[in-house]
This record gives structure tokens, sequence and C-alpha cells, in this order.
């Protein structure tokens, strides 16, 4: 005690508490990001197997539109998957017979696809729940997967790790990330992407689902009619995390995280269009429960805190005490880039670790605003 009381007498008891508070806080820095090496060191053999076998699968597409190049490109590499039992059903939203027709043409060389269409009218929209419904009702299969025309597959092996998932729960789930490209704005894509799935798979794996990802998600066809399917319906994004949320349980999700599993999306072409999409995805959160809205808002707001503090102590204490908290800084850093080159190597997020310290000080601040103008945003919308 009185070493502490010598303290407070050469250097205030204002320093001491700052410092104090920079410690706190680093230490719960180092806790957070040490919590995160469990999506590295996951392995789903650890699981408790639930099927001897993979199941055959339903790959359900909604076709918003006529997208030729789709037809072309990534749905032929959906159709060419290397696994044995699967089926694909296209659901065409649209009024174009020739599209559909070309559609349907696919079936004489791939006879796994079914395709169903659905005609659209302004006066009576048709939802992308709607078109899962009817895609899910058409399945032949139990086990469900999910994913957009807009998702690119790397490998002919998703669909086959897809459905290996399923050997371990009733629901699956897989890492999209956005494409790689040149740039310091789709550096920051991905990294965005990265900060918020990793979190979400980190929470599946002990058990506290609260995300998905509609772009590579799979279900059982019981569990999704159990809760009469995706609800929700004043939202124009974001209820596949609703839907996931209903049905988790702390022992039904399977996480993929080899990266053959996953796939990818072109990203946006603009900031704005990124930023609207954000927004849009945003309207899930005042959904959430209680618990994992603290989780995202506690995690957020100690970052923040603790670059604000460590700073603060840098540039107002006393030369021993910069030099300390400039220290806790620098090994956060350390700590950080460690757990962040492992995870991204895990799920095939290539060139993002190099980039964290400078994305890492700045994801913070445009997370904050983000979700301080969310609510205007969601009201303009409605």
């Amino acid at each position: 005690m009185e070493i502490l009381y010598d303290i407070i007498d050469v250097y205030g008891i204002a320093a001491l508490v700052l410092l104090l508070l920079v410690v706190v806080l680093f230490v719960e820095q180092v806790i957070s990001l040490c919590r995160m090496m469990i999506v590295a060191k996951f392995k789903q053999t650890s699981r408790k197997q639930i099927l001897q076998e993979q199941p055959p699968v339903s790959v359900i597409v909604p076709l918003f539109g006529e997208d030729e190049e789709y037809l072309k490109g990534d749905f032929r590499t959906l159709l060419s998957q290397s696994c044995s039992a699967y089926e694909v059903v296209a659901v065409y939203v649209g009024k174009e017979d020739a599209y559909y027709a070309t559609l349907k043409h696919l079936r004489k060389f791939y006879k796994h696809l079914k395709t169903t269409q659905i005609d659209y009218t302004p006066q009576y929209p048709i939802t992308m729940r709607l078109a899962l419904n009817i895609g899910i009702k058409s399945a032949s299969y139990e086990h469900i997967v999910i994913t957009t025309p807009e998702t690119s597959l790397t490998t002919r092996d998703w669909v086959n790790y897809m459905a290996r998932g399923f050997m371990y729960g009733d629901i699956v789930l897989g890492y999209c990330n956005w494409a790689k490209q040149g740039g310091l704005k789709n550096l920051f894509y991905r990294k965005y992407r990265f900060g918020e799935v990793r979190t979400y798979l980190a929470e599946a794996i002990r058990g506290r689902q609260y995300g998905a990802s509609r772009n590579c998600m799979g279900f059982t066809k019981s569990l999704y009619f159990s809760v009469r399917g995706f609800d929700h319906l004043d939202l124009t994004a974001g209820e596949d995390d609703l839907f996931i949320q209903r049905i988790a349980t702390a022992d039904n999700v399977s996480v993929l995280l080899t990266p053959a599993a996953h796939c990818s999306e072109q990203p946006p072409q603009s900031f704005s269009t990124w930023l609207t999409e954000v927004y849009r995805q945003g309207q899930t959160r005042q959904y959430y429960t209680q618990q994992a809205r603290n989780a995202e808002g506690c995690a957020m707001i100690c970052r923040l805190a603790f670059f604000v503090a460590a700073i603060g102590a840098i540039v107002v204490l006393p030369l021993e005490f910069k030099i300390f908290s400039a220290l806790l800084l620098l090994v956060r850093y350390i700590i950080m880039g460690v757990v962040n080159s492992k995870t991204a190597a895990r799920v095939g997020e290539q060139g993002i670790a190099a980039w964290e310290p400078i994305f890492d000080f700045i994801e913070p601040w445009v997370r904050f605003i983000i979700r301080a103008t969310q609510r205007e945003r969601i009201s303009v919308w409605r």
C-alpha cells in the first residue's frame, strides 16, 4: 500500500487511474483475441458424429431476374460438383420464357437439376422467403443447402463438404468471403467481412450461434418447417441470421473451416454500395437477443476505449508510463497479428493479416459510426 501511496504522491491519482484503465482494457483485449483462436484450432472431428455417412443434399438456388452469365459460369460449376448424391433446385422468379427455357434445357445434361418458375408481377412482389420456401418444398432430400447466384464456388468439392458437415450437426455453416481484388478498398471490404464472420463462427463453435451467411448454409427440412421457415417479412436482408437463431442449439451446428469448403462473392464496386448493403444487413440487429447485442456492443466499445486510453496515456502521462502504455499497445498488436494470421489462413483469406495494424485502428470507428446511424437509415427505408 505504501508503494501505491508513493505513486499517487508522485504522479497523482488521475494518472494512476488512467494507467489502471489501460491495463484493464489491455487484459480484456488479450482475452478477446485469444478467444478468437478457437477458429484456428477447431477440428470438426472433435464434435459428436450424428450420422455414419454423409447424406444426399438438395441445393436451393433462387434466381431473381435473368442472369445469363450465371447460367454459363458459376451455375455450371454448381451442377458439376464431385458429390455423388445431390440435386440442384433452381427457383426462377421472372417472366422471361426464353430464359426459363434455357434453364430447363440444362436438365438434358444434368439429370440432378430441378427447375420451377414463379411469375413476377410488380403488384405482388415475390420475396426471397417465398422463393426459398417453394424450393425447399420441392426438394427431394431432408438435408438442405442454400446459396445464391452471387456466390462463386472455388472448387468442385463444395457440395461434398457441405453434405459431410451434416454428419456433425443439423445446421451447417461455411465461410463466404469477398473475392480478392487489388486495392485498399477491397482489402477493407474483406477485412470487415472477415471480422464479422469469424466472430459468429467462433460463437457457433462455442454453442452460441447468432449469425449465418445465405451464400453457404445448410439445415434440415424438419428444422425449417418446425419454425415455419424464414420470418420477419418486413426485412429486406438479414433474416437468415434470425432464422438461425431460432433453430440453433448448443450442439446442433456444424462449422466448416476447410478452405475448400468456402465460397466467394464479388465485392461492391463502390464504397456507397457497400455501405448501403451493410446498413441493410444491420436491420437485423434490432431483433437479436440481448445477449448477442451486448456481446457485439461490448467488444466494439472495449476496443475503442483501449485505443483512446492507450493513446491518451502516451500523450499525457510521465515518460515511464508512456513507455509502458506503448509497450502494451505493441504487445496487443503482436498477439492480434498471430491470432489473425492463423484464423485468416484457416478460412483461406490471403493478404489480410499483413495490413491488420492499419485496419485494426480504422475498423472500430467505422463500425461505431455505422451503428450510430443505423436507426436513422432503417426509418428511411420504412
